[in-house]
């Protein structure tokens, strides 16, 4: 066995994709072409470093990082996250997971990317301790109660209620090139309408609503099953004006109505700008999200991550990843 490595090509795609599913199975998020080049080429912060391990021509080991950025008025840090991780049953507990992580890292981190990230499960939570990463702790979220007569969840009524919410169509009135500028010392994703479309318009496994009036405020969000009933994510959430606060909650206050969600959750939202000290009149916050990993790249100080003390990232940069 001479197990080789290096990056991937277009050529490996359908192998890749293969490989993927030997391994992992379907799951929840599906293993196919057309998710992954969303994933891994479209997105709008570059394409991801995925490094394979082949033994001759098969490839037995798969390992990706997807980049991303996190922003303040102070700050801009360019970052990777590690999400995609495969390797052929019959090659497993060869070290081919671990040797392609730390060289993926090592790459990075000569390129100049200040940190890795990821939010691993309890099986896979050891064993990136043990290559240097570190626990920051669970994403803090802000909940809330929703209707007092909560909808039964139904796929049908609920792309019907998406439809009058349609993501594609709010993006649309946004101004080409617009952006939000970051605020504060707080990082977070920078928002942009290439990133709204490439993250919620263009996602091939997730159908998501928006309510926006430009100049103003933006909600995106989506409807999840919770149990039988439904759960409101709020995603994104912002003000481009002060007092726009007041519309803004206006607005989610008919989109309780019209959806009927059990409870509602929502992530720290630096970017709406209101005198009131939960957004949207939520609960928290409380340490519920994903417990998220990190390790120091070309960053060497990552304290204000730790914790989530001066790190925000909405629901929708956390999820499906």
């Amino acid at each position: 066995m001479n197990i080789t490595t290096g990056p991937s090509n277009q050529q490996d795609l359908p192998a890749m994709i293969e490989l993927l599913r030997s391994s992992l199975g379907e799951g929840l998020i599906p293993k196919s072409e057309a998710y992954f080049i969303w994933k891994h080429e479209l997105n709008p912060f570059g394409a991801s470093k995925v490094l394979l391990a082949k033994d001759g021509d098969k490839i037995v080991g798969l390992r990706a990082f997807m980049r991303w950025r996190w922003v303040s008025a102070s700050e801009d840090i360019v970052a990777v996250r590690a999400v995609d991780t495969a390797t052929d049953p019959a090659y497993q507990g060869k070290g081919i997971f671990k040797q392609l992580t730390l060289q993926a890292a090592e790459e990075c981190k000569s390129e100049g990317v200040g940190l890795v990230f990821n939010t691993p499960n309890t099986n896979s939570m050891p064993g990136y301790l043990k290559m240097g990463w570190h626990q920051a702790g669970r994403m803090p979220l802000y909940v809330g109660p929703g209707s007092l007569l909560p909808r039964l969840y139904s796929e049908k009524i609920v792309q019907q209620l998406l439809q009058q919410y349609d993501a594609a169509s709010a993006f649309d009135d946004l101004t080409e090139g617009w952006n939000l500028a970051p605020r504060g010392t707080v990082l977070q994703t920078p928002i942009s309408k290439q990133y709204l479309m490439w993250r919620y318009r263009d996602c091939p496994i997730v159908k998501y609503g928006a309510i926006i009036e430009s100049g103003k405020f933006g909600i995106v969000f989506r409807m999840k099953k919770l149990n039988r009933f439904v759960e409101l994510r709020i995603c994104e959430l912002w003000t481009e004006q002060k007092g726009a606060d007041a519309k803004a909650r206006k607005a989610y206050r008919k989109l309780l109505r019209s959806l009927r969600p059990v409870m509602v959750s929502c992530g720290p939202s630096p970017l709406f700008e209101t005198k009131h000290k939960r957004p949207l009149g939520l609960l928290g916050p409380f340490k519920k999200g994903p417990e998220t990993t990190l390790k120091p790249l070309a960053k060497q100080k990552l304290n204000n991550f730790d914790g989530f003390l001066q790190w925000s990232p909405s629901i929708g940069t956390m999820e499906l990843f």
